[in-house]
């Protein structure tokens, strides 16, 4: 009885297999005639021949081109309405159409001018390191602090995220994204005479740019490669902060004394909403990888507020006895590159209504 039911399916299967090639190769001989039909003068017969088809038969790229040999009937026609309506179906199809002045005609090109081909909007992901320079804006120390205090130096750090992208036309869109970052920078400074410090901070945050993107050419969907610039800003909200410290002390000779321990929390210390504004440039890179674009981004952002809480510069007491550290007033700068992939969604819509003749 099993054995019965399996050949059962099987020839089942089969049937149905040889039913839908055999529907297929009927549909493609239908497109043929169709477009034969088109060109032999009788483009009335057009559309009662695709409909059938239309509607199960047809292969996505047969369909793209049933509902193109459409909209040229319906415009032979002056059925402005129904070729919008196939255009839309065309464009639904196939969003990445470029139009070829030489083989399209020219009522085909304008219609096409009239519907939004551009994306609705992009989204994706965005991965990379950065770089942190601390701006200081007033020295703070137990040695003397009417002097420019230590040397800060980079460390690197990374940030992941979102992005998105809404064009607001082929040369502008607004860009908003969230990321995870990681920002780290080095303290040195010879306190007192004696005390070689090393301190080096750790920040973690979710950040939230959001930048005014313009496009060095335009979204053209044959534009291989698309240059931008940005300008924005952004705000993060810091989750932690903590600092390793290792302080050594001369005490004779080449003899050192070490004073370390594990790592300081610094969060109270620190301003837990920061500023900064931010320019970069990049470029997107398409049919790289699929129907989406890679970007590939460098920004610099400038810090506009204090990232110590001054009230608090001094809570900590075993920074300020054991490692003789006081926090200077100061803003942090970013440089970073990310690289990311924004795939576009398309929602084709017609623009300006085309009056009948």
């Amino acid at each position: 009885m099993l054995k019965r039911t399996i050949f059962t399916l099987i020839i089942s299967a089969s049937f149905g297999l040889q039913a839908f090639a055999q529907t297929q190769s009927s549909c493609s001989q239908t497109l043929r005639e169709a477009q034969l039909t088109y060109e032999r003068g009788r483009i009335d017969l057009v559309p009662e021949q695709l409909a059938s088809c239309l509607k199960s038969g047809f292969n996505k790229e047969e369909r793209i081109a049933a509902y193109k040999l459409l909209v040229n009937t319906y415009l032979y026609f002056n059925e402005s309405d129904k070729a919008a309506d196939a255009m839309t179906s065309f464009l639904s199809l196939n969003p990445e159409y470029e139009i070829d002045v030489i083989a399209d005609p020219s009522e085909f090109i304008n219609l096409y001018n009239s519907f939004r081909t551009t994306p609705v909007y992009l989204l994706g992901g965005k991965a990379g390191s950065n770089i942190t320079a601390v701006n200081v804006s007033k020295n703070f120390s137990v040695d003397d602090s009417s002097v420019k205090r230590g040397k800060y130096n980079y460390t690197p750090g990374f940030n992941v995220g979102l992005a998105l992208e809404v064009p607001l036309s082929k040369k502008v869109s607004v860009a908003p994204e969230i990321y995870f970052s990681q920002k780290k920078y080095q303290y040195r400074d010879l306190i007192l005479g004696f005390a070689d410090l090393n301190f080096e901070e750790t920040q973690t945050l979710v950040e939230l740019p959001l930048f005014v993107k313009y496009n060095i050419g335009d979204y053209g969907k044959n534009n291989n490669i698309t240059p931008f610039v940005n300008l924005g800003g952004s705000v993060g909200y810091l989750l932690s902060s903590e600092a390793d410290v290792l302080r050594k002390d001369a005490v004779s000779g080449e003899n050192q004394r070490e004073v370390s321990g594990p790592s300081i929390d610094l969060a109270e210390q620190r301003n837990s909403i920061n500023y900064a504004a931010a320019v970069g440039a990049g470029v997107k890179l398409k049919n790289i990888i699929g129907r989406g674009y890679l970007v590939v981004d460098f920004r610099y952002s400038y810090g506009l507020n204090n990232a110590v809480n001054p009230d608090n510069r001094t809570a900590n007491t075993t920074l300020v006895y054991d490692y003789l550290y006081v926090d200077n007033d100061f803003s942090i700068n970013n440089y970073s590159f990310t690289v990311g992939y924004l795939i576009p969604k398309y929602k084709p819509k017609l623009l300006v209504k085309k009056s009948k003749k």
